[in-house]
């Protein structure tokens, strides 16, 4: 029968971890679409983890080059570099940088989300109005504001719209008395209009 793993098995194994988890913890914060498991993302954090050994503590031992005392070399090694080369990650994906690199060498890279949903919702500014359409035809009309919330789940794709509005026979969009937010489920939604490209001005419809 295997025994546990001790203490200091268990703190080797996350230090080892450590620099893929938070590379790509942030770069995973401008990311949509359905979360991986366990097993997949602890995959990913050792690939990424190797990688990140077989390239930045060679750095750290240039000879002739700065000694650093053990405390800052951990900490800069563990933390510190790991944490700027995942909010560089970051910027590089939601600014599609690597897309862009890509057509400049002629490759057409698969896009890192799945699904238009998720694309949509993780692109569009606070303040933009849209309009929903459910499965039986009526239309709900609201602000996504900062406390609206687009799931990324696969298995639901419901959605909260922080503030709902009227839209009158006439096109004019009115706040909604009292003010309130709504929950759509997924199954209900039939199509969503975005409006004025994704502005916060009130649409002329």
């Amino acid at each position: 029968m295997s025994s546990l793993p001790s203490a200091a098995e268990v703190k080797e194994f996350i230090r080892l971890l450590a620099p893929g988890l938070i590379i790509l913890y942030l770069r995973s914060r401008v990311s949509g679409g359905p979360n991986q498991s366990l097993q997949e993302r602890l995959i990913a954090y050792a690939l990424v983890s190797a990688a990140y050994y077989a390239v930045v503590p060679p750095l750290f031992d240039v000879p002739g080059g700065i000694v650093l005392p053990g405390w800052l070399r951990s900490l800069l090694l563990y933390a510190v570099v790991p944490t700027v080369l995942g909010l560089g990650l970051a910027s590089a994906r939601q600014n599609g940088w690597e897309y862009l690199i890509g057509r400049k060498l002629g490759l057409q890279f698969a896009h890192n989300i799945p699904a238009a949903w998720d694309f949509t919702f993780s692109r569009l500014g606070r303040g933009t109005f849209i309009l929903v359409t459910l499965a039986n035809g009526s239309e709900i009309a609201g602000l996504m504001g900062a406390g609206s919330f687009a799931s990324s789940s696969k298995e639901e794709r419901d959605l909260l719209i922080e503030e709902v509005w009227n839209v009158g026979d006439d096109g004019t969009w009115m706040p909604a008395t009292p003010k309130r937010s709504i929950l759509l489920c997924g199954k209900d939604i039939r199509h969503v209009e975005i409006y004025n490209g994704g502005s916060h001005e009130v649409p002329a419809r």
